[in-house]
């Protein structure tokens, strides 16, 4: 038995085209972000310089057409965001960043905190003074975006699909946002040439693959895996591994019904919560009736870094691949 976990989030991934508002809502988000703008010092129109960009404008993942404008105090909602400008080498453009920005690890130490990419205050952002606010497109919630939107400063949604492929197209978007494409090309050669080494380390794997879960917490004693759909079961697959829950969608939280028949063999964790989640899996009689919980089968690794989804990943897959690997059981 899946036990389903309330989650309520607003998913734009397949959302292309421009959203229409009614004209009263509309004027309503314009007047709010308008004044919230002006309150923290319309920085779009003071950060102005000697050596800006040209003006010029782009396309969002939303479908809205962006007006840019110098893009010297960026704001990032998304730690993939962060981790492609620090590697095109414009980190000192970037004047905040959000609580998933994990990697690299000066980015949290150096920049301001916007707090965590679901729970944005549009107040919180526009505080910091930026030119650009660059933000993942299932960030929120909504109404915060919207007030973004409505504001002076220009706002760009970004691609978040957990893909080899977004990475790319993300990193040549980014790349052509910040006026360095010649490094986007440069990014994105070592990016593929990545993929491709780790596509030939998942050739020399011996069959059958490795079962693996993916659990993000507890809650009663209760695992809480990754399904389908989500960074954490791309993330097993790009080590040639099998998510053991893979027939699962989104997050749900497993019953000791459910749980045991998957027999996992690996279970992933993120680093930050490894220790208190390991110590109650191994308190409980099902998880110890799978392979992993018999081999003590855990592989941690810092969360942004493993789920981020940045131009790092195809590193961060090999090394965790090689990690699971350890579990396989001589043939």
């Amino acid at each position: 038995m899946v036990l389903n976990v309330p989650y309520k989030r607003t998913s734009f991934s397949k959302m292309r085209k421009v959203t229409c508002y009614s004209v009263s809502r509309r004027m309503m988000m314009v007047g709010m972000g308008a004044g919230l703008a002006a309150a923290f010092g319309g920085a779009a129109a003071s950060a102005q310089s000697s050596d800006a960009q040209p003006p010029k404008e782009v396309t969002d993942y939303r479908g809205r057409h962006v007006a840019l404008g110098t893009a010297r105090r960026i704001a990032c909602i998304g730690g993939a965001i962060t981790e492609t400008l620090y590697a095109l080498g414009v980190q000192d453009r970037i004047v905040a960043v959000d609580t998933t920005s994990t990697w690299p690890v000066d980015a949290l130490k150096n920049k301001k905190s916007l707090g965590y990419m679901r729970s944005i205050s549009a107040e919180g952002v526009l505080s910091v003074q930026p030119d650009l606010i660059l933000s993942l497109n299932d960030a929120g919630p909504p109404t915060a975006l919207e007030q973004l939107m409505a504001s002076s400063v220009p706002v760009i949604m970004v691609d978040s699909t957990p893909t080899p492929e977004t990475i790319l197209s993300r990193t040549r978007f980014l790349a052509n946002v910040v006026a360095c494409q010649k490094q986007g090309e440069t990014l994105c050669q070592r990016i593929t040439q990545g993929f491709d080494a780790l596509a030939q380390w998942r050739a020399t794997l011996p069959t059958p693959p490795l079962k693996a879960i993916f659990v993000m917490s507890m809650q009663n004693g209760r695992p809480m895996v990754a399904g389908a759909g989500t960074a954490a079961d791309s993330m097993i697959k790009l080590t040639g591994s099998v998510n053991a829950a893979g027939t699962m969608h989104g997050y749900k939280m497993l019953n000791d019904e459910a749980l045991i028949p998957m027999a996992p063999q690996v279970v992933l964790l993120m680093e930050q919560s490894a220790a208190r989640i390991q110590s109650e899996l191994m308190g409980t009689a099902a998880f110890m009736q799978t392979p992993a919980g018999q081999s003590k089968g855990f592989v941690p690794m810092e969360g942004g870094h493993m789920l981020g989804f940045g131009p790092d990943t195809p590193h961060v897959a090999l090394e965790l691949a090689q990690k699971i690997n350890v579990f396989r059981k001589p043939a």
